[in-house]
Parts: structure tokens; C-alpha cells; sequence
């Protein structure tokens, strides 16, 4: 039906037009310099038409040519990226799998092909530095750079890296340096920056980092503790080699009041106080400690060393058998610290004491000494070879030559 509707139109629109041509042909004249050219109306319209259709024509065409040519660029990019992606990713298999030259041609070749040829350098420049290639590492390291205007700290961590494995230290640090100035709480930055300080033996740059570290790395307590223990400790021991008491003192002041209370940091500084000439200071220090916290590694070696007043010293100790009264390494200091009064008697007394609630080879040793000293060499001699008893246990039960052997 809408096609005879559409036929009886297109009858209706011909007629109507025949008629007008009849009626009417109309007079179109286009002059140009002497040449002219003279045309009916109707004609005029049809080559307007004619030459519309063919315009639109050719554009047609154009667009048509144009989605070839999209589609066949499309291909080769489509091909080029799965050729990037399938070498970058035979690249990576080889590089851990340690096969360095083969990694770093694969890397290479695919950068241009893949959309993320960061990676690639910064692989192919890791690749170099196994290869002990130097100018390798550092020209795919600028290239890595290249890649995008926030590679820079990739770049710098990737380079401070290889730097360590190097054992270049220094070098490590002025890249980290210059890396922590555009990334000031980067976590890998400060962990890196951790251990360049750790190898440099630079504690008291470490222990500036520490603040940073914990609000940034995500290292637990436990593990910031034990750095900032390192690092003490690592101060304490160079200024040890110095032998420097006031340096010392004044290095304990600035301590953090925390650790004053750590065990293990008061016995070392003890030691080294001692070391230095200052056992007074030291005796001080440890009778305020142990009157705060009571600690058993502490209390031996208050008992080794001789205060200013060695007698004030004893008296002290003393005092804390109200709290502490069968607590064997006390009696064992206070046996010492009777020595050290010369207190024969109350020495020995002690000394038993301490043996009876817990006989160990350094108690033993203590009353053999004693002992012989005391013209018993009968005792000295029980108590000697129990000590040594006591103290072979820690060894492991191994074949002996026997007596017979021996003389054979």
C-alpha cells in the first residue's frame, strides 16, 4: 500500500513538473570574462543536482576510505601492543629467572610497544647492573625518567637500590637524599634511607628518621624499638672507643628518658662508664635503677664493681634484702661486696647462702676461692671441682678417652 502511495506521488510530482516546463522553461545566463553560457531553468537544476549528488558522493567515499584506513591502522596497533605485552612479559620470566642479557633485550625491544614502558627500563637498567654494566644501568635509568614526569622517585629508588647492592653507600644516600626532597614521607624512601644509615653506621641519622618511620613506613613498635635500641647502642659504642666520661654523661642526658628504664642499654653503659674510670658513677647509677626495677643482670655487676664508698656500697645492697631476701644473685653481690670490705666471714656466710638456694658453678668458684684462701683446701677443693662439674653441663655429651686408653 505505501509503496503504490509512493508510486501515485512520483506520478503526480512528474506531471507537475512536465507542466511547468511547458508553461514556463525559465532562462538562467552565466557570464565570465567573453565566455557565457545560457541554460533553461530546469536544466540549471538538474546539473545542480547532479553535481550535489556527486559531491556527496565523493564524500561518502572519503569517509568510507577513512574507516579502512583507521581499521587498518587499529590492526597494527593492536598487533604491536600484544608483540610489547608478550616480550615485556618474556622479559620479566627471564629476568627472574637471572637470565640478565636475554632480559634486558627483550625489555628493550618491547619499551617503544608496551603502555608502560617505565617498567621496562627500570628492569632493563637493574638487568645492566647485574651485567656489571654501569653506563647500561645509568642510560635506561634516564630513559625510564623520560617515560613520564612522575617517575622520578621510580627512578631515584631504583637507582639508590642498585647502589646498595653495590655496597655505594654514599652514593645511596645523596640519590635518597635528593629522592626525600620531592618525597619527604615516601614509606620505600624512608625504609631504603633506614638502611643506608644502618650500613653507614650513621646512628644518629637514624635515630632522627625514626619519627618518620613510624608515622610512615607501617614497621610495628616492636621492630622501631629494636632500630632505635640498634642505634643507641651504636652511639654508645663509638663514644666507648673514645673513652670520653663527660661525653659520655652528656650523651646519657640526651638520652630519651624512656630507655634510662631498659635494661640491656643501662648494663652496657654501665660497662662502659666502668671502662672509661667512672665506676662511681656507674655504682650510682645502678643502685637508683635497681631501687626503681629490680633486674638481675643489673644486680651482678653492682656486685663487680667498687664504688667511691664501697662500705655505703654494701650497705645498700644490704637494704634490699627486705624485698629480696632469697634472691640468690643478691647474696652472690653481697658475698662480693663483703670481699670487697674485706668481710671475710660475712663474705662466706653469703656465699652459702647463695648456695644453698641456687648451687651454680660461679657461686662455687666464688667459695672454692675463698676457701683456699681461707687455708681450707679441703673445701676449696669440693667446691672447685663441683664448679667444674656444674660448669661442664653446658657441654655435649661426647666420647672421653678413659684411663686404660690413656696410658696405652
Amino acid at each position: 500500500m505505501k509503496i503504490f502511495i509512493a508510486v501515485l506521488l512520483a506520478l503526480a510530482l512528474a506531471a507537475g513538473l512536465a507542466a511547468a516546463i511547458q508553461q514556463d522553461s525559465g532562462y538562467i545566463l552565466i557570464a565570465y570574462g567573453q565566455t557565457t553560457v545560457e541554460m533553461t531553468i530546469w536544466v540549471g537544476l538538474a546539473v545542480l543536482t547532479v553535481f550535489l549528488l556527486l559531491v556527496m558522493f565523493i564524500f561518502a567515499s572519503l569517509r568510507r576510505g577513512a574507516k579502512v584506513g583507521d581499521s587498518i591502522g587499529s590492526f597494527w596497533s593492536v598487533r604491536r601492543a600484544a608483540r610489547g605485552r608478550s616480550h615485556t612479559t618474556l622479559g620479566m620470566i627471564a629476568f627472574i629467572e637471572g637470565n640478565w642479557a636475554k632480559s634486558r633485550k627483550l625489555l628493550t625491544d618491547s619499551a617503544k610497544d608496551t603502555e608502560t614502558p617505565l617498567i621496562n627500563y627500570l628492569l632493563a637498567a637493574r638487568a645492566s647492573n647485574q651485567l656489571g654494566d654501569a653506563s647500561g644501568s645509568r642510560h635506561y635509568l634516564g630513559l625510564a625518567e623520560e617515560t613520564s614526569n612522575k617517575a622520578s622517585i621510580a627512578v631515584a629508588l631504583t637507582q639508590a637500590e642498585m647502589q646498595v647492592e653495590n655496597g655505594q653507600l654514599e652514593e645511596a644516600l645523596a640519590t635518597l637524599t635528593r629522592a626525600r626532597r620531592n618525597a619527604e614521607r615516601h614509606p620505600s624512601v624512608l625504609t631504603l634511607l633506614k638502611k643506608v644509615y644502618i650500613g653507614l653506621r650513621d646512628w644518629g641519622s637514624l635515630l632522627a628518621l625514626i619519627p618518620d618511620l613510624r608515622k610512615h613506613s607501617g614497621l610495628s613498635e616492636e621492630r622501631l624499638a629494636e632500630l632505635e635500641r640498634e642505634a643507641l647502642m651504636g652511639q654508645l659504642e663509638h663514644l666507648a672507643q673514645q673513652g670520653d666520661v663527660t661525653g659520655l654523661q652528656q650523651w646519657w642526658k640526651h638520652v630519651p628518658r624512656s630507655w634510662h628504664k631498659d635494661a640491656g642499654l643501662l648494663l652496657a653503659y654501665s660497662r662502659v662508664l666502668v671502662a672509661a674510670g667512672d665506676s662511681s658513677g656507674a655504682e650510682k647509677l645502678l643502685r637508683q635503677s635497681l631501687k626503681l626495677q629490680w633486674h638481675s643482670d643489673l644486680l651482678k655487676f653492682y656486685g663487680l664493681i667498687a664504688g667511691s664508698d664501697v662500705a655505703k656500697q654494701l650497705s645498700a645492697a644490704e637494704a634490699w634484702q627486705k624485698d629480696h631476701s632469697d634472691d640468690p644473685v643478691l647474696l652472690l653481690t653481697l658475698g662480693r661486696l663483703s670481699l670487697r670490705n674485706e668481710l671475710w666471714g660475712k663474705a662466706r656466710e653469703y656465699f652459702e647462702q647463695a648456695y644453698q638456694r641456687s648451687p651454680n658453678a660461679e657461686v662455687c668458684f666464688e667459695l672454692g676461692r675463698l676457701m683456699s684462701n681461707l687455708d681450707e683446701p679441703a673445701a676449696a677443693e669440693r667446691f672447685t671441682q663441683e664448679a667444674l662439674q656444674l660448669q661442664s653441663q653446658s657441654l655435649p655429651s661426647l666420647p672421653q678417652p678413659s684411663l686404660s686408653n690413656r696410658s696405652a
